[in-house]
């Protein structure tokens, strides 16, 4: 009897440090998962501050583009002055 009872003893022993084994393991690795997730999402905001600076540079170009094409038409459609020969 006490040879059974010695053998569960180890059992549940050898479970007991296997699980504590692992779970400094896993929080380990969840940790670093976090970190690791932390820095991604650190860089994605990053990327999109970037993002909407060049979007807003964008449409200040197509703005001035836009507003150069405009004057262009107009001074397109002046009828050109003859030079005054007095």
């Amino acid at each position: 009897m006490m040879f059974i009872v010695a053998i569960l003893a180890s059992f549940v022993l050898g479970a007991g440090i296997t699980a504590l084994f692992l779970s400094s393991r896993w929080k380990q690795a969840v940790a670093e998962a976090r970190e690791s997730l932390d820095g991604m999402a650190e860089k994605y905001k990053i990327h999109e501050q970037e993002n909407r600076e060049l979007k807003q540079k964008n449409a200040d170009l197509e703005y001035q583009v836009g507003s150069l094409n405009k004057d262009l038409k107009y001074e397109r459609s002046r009828p050109k002055s003859l030079p005054n020969n007095e």
